[in-house]
This record gives structure tokens, sequence and C-alpha cells, in this order.
């Protein structure tokens, strides 16, 4: 009892949930912050979005299909209209696709403070924990569409949790169920975890007719969902794509990849490891023997943060876009294990001083500062990469063999260039950060691929983009093609 006493002392708690919405306002402001810097050199155009982009532009329209509709719906919307009813550039509307795709995760969490009853805000930390270790470890892949459904899912669990006992907050609760049939197939685990929560509250509220349709009804629509979900798991769209994820976890492509590691991805992991230990301490120590441990906690995380900054700033082997690509499902697999730790502390009614204290605020606020060195880091080598791309396509000129672009002399230029190589996205970015518009050389795909989306090789049926002049490209090709024997 006395040290349940200890972790709850209303003075304490009360300083504490003084403290929260500066943590919050910090959090989301400094994720916000780096992703109009990185937007402002179109970082999130890294692999597939590039593509994206000029499908959006050319035809005016979202580009959607198969099992991840919605999530394509709430990114690409803006775009479309932006480049609609603007004159905006091609490059204009990609700076507007890199800030709805890494904006769109932070803005989702952020919605959930308004959720919450203003008593509660405190739970405001899971999803804040879930952006910090979850998405940062897979932010310069902007365009993966698991960590907006991942955001979505925050939203439907906080809802169900805390705004589901009115008949309105039901039916919103129930509507929003709805667009989860095309979110995102990845974020099944979620949808386990919410079926979970329903058959919980089953066990303390089935005495009301209107909990019992409520709870059916909700139930029902997710084990749809689910089975949808799994569905198309088994028989995904594009087959290559599940083996490619297959080999990623098999060979732990998501951590360390061609000697380069995901330092945010392993920070994260660390800060968990930091925050488990903070409640462990606090739940099995009395309060003055768990208040020094925890203090040995907070200075080792301490170290650890600044090491991590040190590392990033110094070692370039600890940026890897391709990592972060590989590690695109992290944030619904970090979002169930946080999900499913705040469904066991409300269902025990456990003090919140046990996770709700500075010791866990201090670490989280720390590990939003080196994430954003991190993040930082990575645009800075981006736009290098960006400037160097374009520096080359103004003084090449018609089909330039990918082969031949890969040893330039300048050795961190070449580093940027293997790093960012995406195969067959190779054409898009010369379309899209090509100088003033005017299109003098396009980079060949590597040899031996075989999907050609934008085929260089073929300029009779490249896209018809406003503001982008191929005549000058066209001209070098055929002169080449010409002189070929």
């Amino acid at each position: 009892m006395k040290r349940a006493m200890a972790h709850t002392d209303p003075n304490i708690m009360a300083a504490d949930a003084r403290i929260l919405p500066l943590v919050f306002v910090f959090v989301i402001g400094v994720n916000l912050i780096c992703s109009i810097y990185a937007s402002f050199y179109g970082r999130g155009l890294y692999a597939d979005a590039s593509a994206l982009l000029i499908v959006i532009y050319e035809g005016g329209w979202p580009a959607i299909s198969g099992w991840r509709a919605t999530v394509e719906i709430l990114r690409q919307l803006p775009v479309v209209l932006f480049a609609r009813y603007t004159s905006a550039s091609l490059f204009e509307c990609g700076e507007l696709l890199s800030f709805v795709m890494l904006a769109l995760p932070t803005l989702l969490c952020a919605a959930c403070w308004a959720i919450l009853p203003r008593n509660q805000k405190a739970w405001i930390l899971f999803p804040l924990a879930a952006l910090l270790v979850g998405f940062a470890a897979t932010s310069m892949h902007a365009v993966g569409e698991a960590a907006i459904a991942t955001g979505y899912y925050w939203i439907l669990f906080f809802v169900l949790q805390f705004r589901t006992r009115s008949i309105l907050g039901q039916i919103v609760f129930l509507s929003i169920c709805v667009p989860l049939y095309r979110l995102h197939e990845g974020a099944f685990p979620l949808t386990i975890v919410l079926l979970i929560a329903l058959a919980m509250r089953a066990q303390s509220n089935f005495d009301k007719l209107r909990e019992k349709i409520f709870l059916g009804s909700a139930s029902v629509l997710l084990m749809t969902i689910l089975a949808h979900q799994i569905l198309s798991v088994i028989y995904p769209e594009l087959p290559d794509d599940r083996a490619r994820i297959i080999q990623g976890l098999i060979h732990f492509e998501f951590l360390y990849v061609d000697h380069h590691f995901n330092l945010p991805l392993l920070t994260g992991a660390l800060a968990m490891v930091a925050i488990g230990a903070v409640y462990f301490v606090y739940a099995k120590l009395p309060n003055g023997e768990a208040m020094r441990y925890v203090n040995v906690i907070v200075i080792i995380w301490g170290i650890i943060a600044l090491v991590a900054i040190t590392v990033a700033i110094t070692i370039e082997e600890s940026f890897s876009p391709f990592a972060q690509l590989q590690a695109r499902y992290h944030p619904p697999m970090t979002s169930t294990v946080l999900v499913a730790a705040m469904m066991l502390l409300l269902r025990f009614h456990l003090p919140n001083r046990l996770w709700m204290n500075r010791a866990t605020i201090f670490i989280l606020v720390s590990l939003c500062a080196t994430q954003a060195v991190a993040d930082t880091i990575a645009t800075r080598r981006w736009n290098a990469y960006v400037a160097d791309l374009q520096s080359r396509l103004t003084k090449w000129r018609g089909l330039v063999p990918w082969e031949k672009t890969l040893h330039t002399g300048d050795e961190r230029a070449d580093i940027n260039w293997r790093s960012f190589n995406i195969g067959w996205v190779v054409p898009f970015p010369c379309v899209i950060f090509a100088r003033n518009g005017i299109v003098n050389a396009f980079i060949d795909l590597p040899e031996g691929s075989r999907f050609r989306p934008l085929d260089p090789e073929r300029p009779e049926i490249l896209p018809v983009l406003r503001g982008i002049d191929f005549a000058p490209y066209k001209a070098f090709f055929a002169a080449q093609s010409a002189d070929k024997p």
C-alpha cells in the first residue's frame, strides 16, 4: 500500500499532468517541422512515390487500386486538387505529396488528443511512442501505406475505449470501421487487437441491450474485415511484394543492409526497453529503491541518446534508405504491442504512475530529439543526392546506361547514388528533378530490369505532363539511335 501511494502522490501526478500538453506539442511540433523540412526537398519521393506522383499529375485523378484505397484517397486527394486547380509544377506537387505522406501519421496521432477525455490525457503517450518508435524507423520510405493505416487504427482504438458510451459515439465508431475494408491488409494484427478489446469490454458490460447490440455489430464488422485482410495477405495483389517482405524479415534487412544499419529503428527499440524497465522497477520495488534504479536507467538512456545523435551525424553507415523501406511494416507491429499493453493497463486498472512518470516522459522527449536529428541528416543526404542528380542530368544528353553512372570519383556522391537506387524507379526522378522542366537525359534502368513502367527507350509513349518538355531528350535519343550500327 505504501508503495502504491508513493506512486500515486497527487502533487506529483498534478505536476506531470501539467507537463503533458507541453510534451504533446513538442513531439507533434518537432515531427511536423521535420516533415516540412523534408518536403521542401521532395524527400518523400524516394522509391515508388516518384512513380505515383507522375501518375497522379498526368491523370489528374487519384491512382486507386487494390486493398489500400482508403490510404490512397487520404494521401492523394490533396495533391490531385492542388494539381488540377492551381498552376503548380510537377515538383511543387511532389513537395505537397511528400508533406502529406510524412505528416499524416503525425496528424492522425495528434487527433487522439482531441478524442481523449480531459482527465485521461495521459494515454496520449502511447500513440506518441508509436510515432517515435514505429514511423521514425521507416520515414525515409514515406510512400509506405502502413504508417498512415496505423495512425487511423489509433483513432479507432481511442474512440472505442473513450467515446462509445453514447449512441452517437457507437455510430461514429461503426462508421469509421467501414474504411478498414480497404485500408491496409498488413494492419490485420491491429484488427485482432480491436476484437480483443471488444471481448474484454463484453465481460463487464454485457448487461445492457444497447451495449449488446453495439458489441455484437462491431464484432461482426471487424471479423469480416479481418477475414478480408487475411485473405488479401494470403492472395496478395503483388506476390513479389510478399516475397520481398519475407526476405527482408528473414535476413533482418529492416535493420541492416549492405553495411548500413537503420539507426532510428535501433534507437526506438532501446527506448522501449528503457520505458519497460522503468515500468518494471516502479511496479516491483518500494518507492525509494525504485527511484534509485530509475535514475540509473535514465542516465543510461541519456548516454544512449547522445551516442545515437553522434552516430547519426558522424557515421555514414548509420543511414540506410533500403533498410527503412524494408521496415515499412514496423509501425503496425510496434503499435500492436503498444495497444496491447494499453489494454492490459486499462483492464487491470493499474496506477497511472507506473507508466506516466517523469522518467518515461524524459525518455520519449529525448527520443523525439534523437529521431529528429537522424531525420534531418536523412533529408540532408537526400538533398545532396538530388543536387548530384540534377547536375548529372544537366550535363548528360540522351539515354545514359545506369551502370556508367555508379563511379564518378566522388566517393560520397557515389555512396548516395547507390543508397537511393530503386531499380525500376530510376527514370522517374529524371523527369521530376529536371531543371526548369527540360528533360535532356534519362538514366536507363539497370541491366536485366523487366518491369519498365516508364521506358526511356520508347520516347513516343512518354507521359504528357504540364510544364515538362521531353523534346530535347527525344532529339538526343533519335541521334543516338541513328549513330548505332
